[in-house]
């Protein structure tokens, strides 16, 4: 028999922080068990690791390759279609390869066994497997007739254990034990008669999230929303790629578009995924498509059990679901016939992954789609400026739904300016709570409507100030201001979590005089309770919703009526409906306007929007009113008119003057060290021969402009000082090129200096 039937080539990726693919032997009856999308245990550097099979190579001599220890997976974990999307990614945003399998993975499926040991026992190859349950069966032809036993002797409840198992043919032990407190002993009885047998087998665990009851038939649509429909559903018939933006103000009934959209995909034999930016926002979204296509849909993101998310993960690749909601992390679903990509509220900053993997979702869902030939919906009622401006110039195609269902009325909203109270008798309850936003409020709980007040800072006070010399106090790993948590009594560092009770005395001066200035969402809840002693308040941020579960339980008592006030972060703004509310009030909707990023005006512009669009969902009309000290600004002018276009020509504009993005691309090399001197040396020297670099090639150097290394708005974070470089490129392919020469000289300047590097492409955190 020829060689090349015993034999063939593998190429991998390990799941190490290590650039590049390798080749591996395999030979004997591994042969029949490869396929791309498994894992194998291979030998790589006196270890026995993860690797992620990319491609079969077809057999030719080749020699000094090592072979595979064995293959772990009986079915691929993704489809040969993904191989690609990975490879862009890994380049794209030069991340090794097999750590972007290993981050698009369910957790607990990476095996490492240090060199020496013996290969453990059976069971070693899935630490997180599927569930197995025990079933009790009756036997195929049996028929369980009552006169075989003796009812003096037998249990009271064992015509109803017998005419349970006649009904339904298969029971899980598990139901068996939870209705009959003998089922143990019942079961025993009837498999030593020989009626019954017992058999384990996997099952898929329940996800733990909430349902929301959504009716499975839906709605009419208007005539705008049949009009988007139709036009996606004759795209999908294309079985090509291409990307809409659609842009449909908040409440104009985009989910819907979804399900249809989704619904034309499905009938066309393809997969759909839908990506939402927060977590909370899959618990409505899946609930309706679960009520329209029942166990056809599976659920994926960071919050599930590594169980759960393992089983959802499979059911998705043995091709048991059609569509697949979820956050970021949904984008990595191992869908072999994806058609359809739908990204909601396609602006959010949470679709940027901030640490390790750095990749943005919604870009990369662009790309997965083009490599699929699907189509991708980018869906939001503020769309980003890149998005807007490629619809503009006719890159992407555009579609508009302008109007609220159901001839519903925008909310009228009112911009207070703060600068009025600053002087008044009450001005420091005022600078929280304007007379306006006071009355609105009492107006609003005598209505028996709700309210929904947003700012984005949380704890009691923003910072806890010496009344003497002026200084706050501040993180030592961090050089930012601790903010004041009165529950507890503690001073909290938001970015390293360091807590430390408050000083007596000020570390600067000595002085005594040391109290808590400014608020947050705490003080503004402590400030209601003065204010409305009836009321009642609950609050929503990072500091109260820290276990699983909790943002969906304080959603649902909000939804019936249980809580007249919800006060909350930027987690309140996302996507959510309560017909009730009738008035939003922003608390300051200067915080992110004065924040050192191009992206303030954008970002503003987008938040004030869309927690103004939470208001008047029902049969009443709904109110907004926003505190600021900058009521001029265009972006709160626009805000208050509804006027997007306004927005985007007066922004758009400035970005074209400082040749930020959607008019270059950019990335930032960040610099991290112990040492504030050795940081910035090594910033500068790295400056330096990336301007060297440049200069070999004019054509390049004229695309690609440098700047810094600078000291970062935040110089010290999490015990680190922070350097960092702002490169802004004309073409992508410059970019890549340079960044790639970056990561190979800075390795011998890196190397024992204890500053580490990291290069981040399309940043959106410049801090």
């Amino acid at each position: 028999m020829p060689e090349s039937l015993h034999k063939l080539y593998i190429q991998v990726a390990v799941a190490l922080p290590i650039s590049g693919t390798f080749t591996y032997t395999v030979t004997g009856e591994l042969v029949g068990k490869v396929a791309v999308g498994k894992r194998a245990l291979v030998p790589f550097s006196g270890r026995k690791v993860t690797a992620y099979i990319l491609r079969i190579i077809p057999p030719e001599k080749r020699e000094g390759l090592k072979d595979i220890i064995t293959v772990i997976d009986t079915y691929p974990l993704f489809p040969p279609r993904m191989v690609e999307f990975f490879e862009w990614l890994s380049n794209y945003y030069l991340y090794p390869i097999g750590l972007v399998i290993k981050g698009a993975l369910p957790t607990g499926l990476n095996v490492r066994i240090p060199d020496g040991e013996k290969m453990p026992s059976k069971g070693w190859l899935d630490r997180v497997g599927l569930l197995k349950m025990v079933f009790i069966t009756l036997k195929k032809g049996v028929i369980v007739d009552r006169s075989l036993f003796d009812r003096r002797r037998s249990p009271r409840n064992e015509d109803e254990f017998l005419e349970m198992m006649s009904k339904k043919k298969e029971v899980s032990l598990r139901e068996i034990k939870t209705t009959f407190t003998n089922g143990a002993y019942l079961v025993d009885k009837w498999i030593k008669r020989g009626f019954l047998k017992r058999a384990r087998r996997p099952v898929v665990r329940d996800i733990a999230d909430e349902a929301l009851f959504i009716s499975s038939k839906p709605p009419p649509l208007n005539s705008k929303q049949k009009e988007v429909v139709e036009k996606i559903s004759e795209k999908l018939k294309d079985n090509a790629f291409f990307t809409y933006l659609l842009h449909g103000i908040t409440d104009s009934g985009k989910t819907e578009v979804y399900y249809h959209a989704v619904k034309a995909a499905k009938e066309l034999g393809r997969q759909s995924i839908i990506m939402v930016p927060e977590i909370a926002l899959t618990v409505s979204m899946a609930s309706l498509f679960r009520a329209r296509f029942q166990d056809r849909v599976a659920i994926l993101h960071s919050a599930l059990s590594k169980r759960e998310r393992y089983d959802q993960w499979i059911r998705i690749a043995k091709g048991d679901a059609d569509v697949v909601i979820g956050a970021r992390s949904a984008l990595f679903a191992p869908l072999s016939r994806l058609g359809l990509i739908i990204v909601d509220e396609e602006h959010d900053l949470s679709y940027k992954q901030e640490e390790k993997f750095r990749y943005q979702a919604r870009d990369a869902a662009i790309v997965r789609a083009k490599l699929s030939a699907g189509l991708v919906i980018l869906g939001s009622g503020t769309p980003s400026i890149q998005s807007y401006q490629n619809a503009a110039i006719g890159k992407y195609g555009f579609l508009a739904m302008p109007k609220r269902i159901l001839r519903r009325e925008l909310p009228d909203i009112q911009v207070i300016d703060m600068a009025k109270f600053e002087r008044s008798s009450a001005a420091q309850d005022e600078s929280i709570m304007s007379p306006p936003l006071k009355e609105a409020i009492q107006e609003n709980l005598a209505q028996k409507k709700q309210t929904i007040l947003f700012l984005n800072r949380r704890g009691f006070s923003s910072l806890y100030l010496c009344r003497f010399c002026g200084e706050a106090i501040r993180c030592p790993n961090c050089e930012v201001s601790l903010t004041y948590h009165k529950y507890g009594d503690n001073l909290l560092c938001h970015y390293c979590g360091l807590s430390i009770k408050p000083p007596n005395r000020c570390p600067a001066c000595n002085g005594k005089e040391l109290r808590p200035f400014g608020f947050g969402t705490q003080r503004v809840v402590e400030v209601l309770g003065d204010l409305f002693p009836e009321a009642r308040v609950e609050r929503m941020d990072r500091d109260t919703m820290r276990h699983k579960g909790e943002v969906q339980q304080v959603l649902k008592r909000f939804m019936q009526h249980e809580t007249d006030i919800l006060v909350g972060t930027q987690m309140v703004t996302k996507g959510h409906d309560f017909p009730n509310v009738t008035l939003v009030g922003v608390i300051s909707a200067d915080l992110s306007l004065n924040y050192p990023d191009f992206r303030a005006g954008e970002v503003t512009f987008q938040l004030l929007s869309q927690v103004a669009g939470r208001t008047g969902r029902g049969n009443v009309p709904g109110k907004v009113i926003i505190q600021t000290f900058n009521p001029s600004h265009y972006a709160i002018t626009a805000t208050k008119n509804h006027d997007y276009t306004k927005f985007f020509s007066q922004e758009i504009a400035l970005r074209q003057q400082v040749n930020y993005p959607p008019f270059s691309l950019i990335a930032t090399v960040r610099f991290l060290g112990n040492s504030k001197t050795k940081t910035e040396k090594i910033a500068h020297h790295i400056g330096v021969k990336i301007r060297k670099s440049l200069k070999k090639q004019a054509k390049r150097k004229n695309a690609i402009e440098i700047l810094g290394p600078v000291e970062a708005p935040m110089a010290k974070l999490k015990g680190k000082y922070r350097q960092h470089i702002l490169i802004k490129s004309r073409t992508s392919r410059y970019l890549n090129q340079l960044l790639k020469e970056v990561e190979t000289f800075s390795v011998q300047i890196l190397s024992s200096s204890g500053v580490r590097m990291i290069i981040d492409v399309d940043p959106y955190q410049m801090m």
